[in-house]
């Protein structure tokens, strides 16, 4: 999945990407350093999180990062089904991650697994290893699922919740379910930043970008649902490459199975707490029916496009969670 660069914007459409507070990581002369996962601590306001997510790779690496995060808390875990994986072996990593991580058990609920309209199914060796964990270590843990589905948990939590952020880092299924059969409850939530599209990036075998084109009714209805501040990283913002922090236990193993070009998802839940990764271009968009996954920009608007992260912010924050041994 070889990707090309973001686009050249004009500067005046050129906004920075403001978040939650800022870390140093370390740094180390000969490139030889090695990374742990650390303990987080004790802030007074961390923030609100629901990680909506199909449980690839990248979403375990974020996962890690946001619930090992200090300014963030994770309120619950819900499970884009027409994504990688569905409810029985999504809700099995989830609870085989939490194992790993030592991490106490959060709500975790499903979404439905049927797409909408024009939906594509992501590949099957994708979706096969994902369901086998992407690496993590398998305990044969398991949770019992909330009793309610994953768009009405998000809608309880953001009415219980002043400030609930969702990192959307699968298809927009769950949110699109939310805005449409409880736009006041959606309404609740004080942000979503999704992991999705793709401004310039080539289209391979058909797509070209997995998470808007395996739900893609659902990817423009969250795009063109009111009253909520949307942030997308689209995939050809992403820095290329494996972030050398991810040499620590347990997310080695995931690099190691599932060797990606870019991380994705893990840079997007990364720039939710960076004080400042990269530049947006407002706007509103919609996905473009020719080229499944490719956004689209259509005029004014309030949905914030991030065209470019930086490198050297989003390692910051890979680095305050994990650290070196």
């Amino acid at each position: 999945m070889n990707r090309s660069a973001a686009l050249a914007l004009p500067a005046a459409l050129l906004v920075p990407v403001l978040a939650l507070g800022a870390w140093s990581g370390p740094s180390d002369d000969d490139g030889e350093t090695s990374y742990e996962l650390a303990d987080a601590g004790a802030v007074s306001d961390p923030v609100p999180v629901v990680v909506d997510t199909d449980l690839g790779g990248d979403d375990l690496a974020a996962l890690a990062l946001l619930l090992r995060h200090p300014e963030v808390r994770v309120e619950a875990i819900t499970i884009a089904g027409t994504g990688l994986v569905g409810c029985d072996p999504g809700v099995d990593v989830v609870a085989d991650l939490l194992t790993a991580l030592d991490q106490e058990p959060v709500p975790v609920a499903c979404g439905r697994e049927e797409a909408g309209p024009g939906a594509l199914s992501m590949p099957v060796g994708w979706r096969e290893t994902a369901a086998r964990g992407s690496g993590i270590p398998r305990a044969g843990s398991t949770l019992e699922p909330s009793s309610v589905a994953a768009p009405e948990l998000i809608g309880r939590l953001a009415t219980r919740h002043p400030g609930l952020v969702v990192v959307a880092l699968g298809p927009l299924t769950n949110l699109a379910d939310l805005a449409g059969t409880s736009p006041r409850a959606f309404q609740h939530l004080a942000g979503i930043r999704a992991m999705g599209g793709s401004l310039d990036g080539p289209v391979v075998d058909g797509v070209a970008e997995w998470n808007a084109a395996a739900d893609p009714a659902s990817f423009d209805a969250v795009l063109s649902a009111a009253g909520v501040p949307l942030t997308l990283v689209p995939e050809d913002a992403v820095p290329d490459g494996t972030p050398p922090q991810l040499s620590a236990p347990l997310v080695r193993d995931v690099a190691a199975e599932v060797d990606y070009p870019r991380w994705w998802d893990l840079a997007t839940a990364a720039s939710l707490v960076s004080p400042y990764s990269g530049t947006v271009r407002p706007g509103a968009w919609r996905l473009d029916p020719a080229a499944p996954g490719r956004l689209v920009r259509t005029g004014s608007g309030g949905v914030d496009v991030v065209v470019e992260l930086d490198e050297g912010y989003l390692e910051e924050e890979y680095a305050s969670v994990f650290v070196p041994a």
